[in-house]
């Protein structure tokens, strides 16, 4: 499935950070978020998005509940942020809880065991991905892809929403993002409603040239891009059910990509197969703190957080973070949009009800 000829997969290329250091420490870029509940998956490296999104809400007084796999890498990641943020004067709040995007119960345990613990849910990053995969089950019966990157976050989102709402209704401002990818609408990648373990969904003419560019087959891409066009329609459609709820004033549901950051993701794909060289090949991106200015953005920019709203790279795969669109159209087309969450609510056995 992937290259023949393959560089070796030690770890992500240290790229410099242009953007983050100043971006982040700049009040006109971040609120203050005293006080607030922020929910970060995924955060199981010191070099992922996740990582770096924390550190930035960490560091404007957000209370950050990361989850992971695996609890003692959890608290290695969490004792890094915290000895990094107490480099730059804060003391910050960090607690590290277990969930298992490829296990639904783990979801429902994760869920039930949050909303014992607080009593409010401000910002919500769902971020936890793979990427580029071979078809592999979980023990749900779905495809890891689309239940990684959407299906398990679909879950977590419904059954944490009456929390949510209840914050939004006490304090007046609660938001949530998508983590998506330049995949969403590279090679035109679209949703099979119908069948979300297609092994190879439809798409268009460029994505066959992968294998040849990145590495894997187009079934890896073809899937990993349905992931993350599922991850935008979520947050457009949330964000529709959200305004017919009444709820816009006070909940806001955007999307996200961090354009080609330098992250362990990369590495993780050619070590399963789906990629030649994912270290070279992010040579031509940008460092992962750089990466997660969008994600930033799109939950805690005093001005440019908006309902419905995308952000990513100014020049796509790197740059500093600017409010975009996604140049899919499939991304906002409300057909698909709404067929996806019924196929979703399906997929996870719950109704999500605004």
């Amino acid at each position: 499935m992937g290259s023949s000829s393959s560089s070796p997969a030690d770890g992500p290329t240290q790229l410099e950070d242009k953007y983050y250091p100043e971006w982040i420490k700049n009040p006109e870029n971040i609120k203050d978020l005293t006080g607030k509940v922020a929910l970060i998956t995924g955060v199981s490296t010191s070099s992922g998005l996740g990582f770096y999104a924390t550190k930035a809400l960490a560091l404007k007084g957000a209370q950050c509940v990361i989850t992971v796999r695996n609890v003692e890498k959890g608290e290695a990641v969490k004792a890094d942020l915290e000895a990094k943020l107490q480099e730059d004067g804060v003391k910050p709040k960090i607690a590290v809880m277990k969930m298992d995007n490829c296990d639904f119960a783990s979801i429902r345990s994760f869920t039930d065991e949050f909303k014992k613990q607080y009593d409010r849910l401000d910002i919500v990053c769902n971020n936890a991905g793979v990427m580029g995969l071979d078809v592999q089950m979980t023990k749900d019966g779905y495809d890891i892809q689309i239940q990684t990157n959407h299906l398990s976050h679909f879950l977590m989102t419904a059954r944490l929403w009456p929390l949510m709402k209840a914050t939004a209704e006490k304090y007046g401002d609660v938001t949530i993002t998508q983590v998506s990818s330049g995949a969403s609408h590279k090679g035109g990648p679209t949703v099979d409603t119908a069948n979300l373990n297609n092994p190879h969904p439809s798409h268009g003419f460029l994505l066959y040239l992968a294998p040849f560019v990145l590495g894997g087959s187009t079934g890896h891409w073809a899937r990993y891009g349905q992931s993350k066009l599922a991850n935008v329609l979520f947050a457009q459609e949330l964000q529709r059910r959200i305004a017919a709820a009444g709820l816009q004033d006070k909940m806001k549901s955007t999307a996200c990509h961090p354009g080609l950051a330098a992250t362990n993701l990369q590495i993780t794909t050619q070590k399963g197969g789906g990629m030649k060289d994912g270290a070279g090949y992010q040579k031509n991106g940008q460092s992962c703190a750089d990466g997660s200015l969008p994600l930033v953005m799109a939950v805690a920019h005093p001005t440019q957080c908006e309902g419905g709203g995308y952000y990513g790279p100014h020049e796509s795969q790197k740059g500093y973070p600017i409010k975009t669109k996604n140049e899919n159209p499939l991304a906002y087309d409300e057909k698909v949009a709404k067929d996806l969450w019924e196929a979703s609510e399906k997929a996870v056995g719950e109704d999500f009800q605004l």
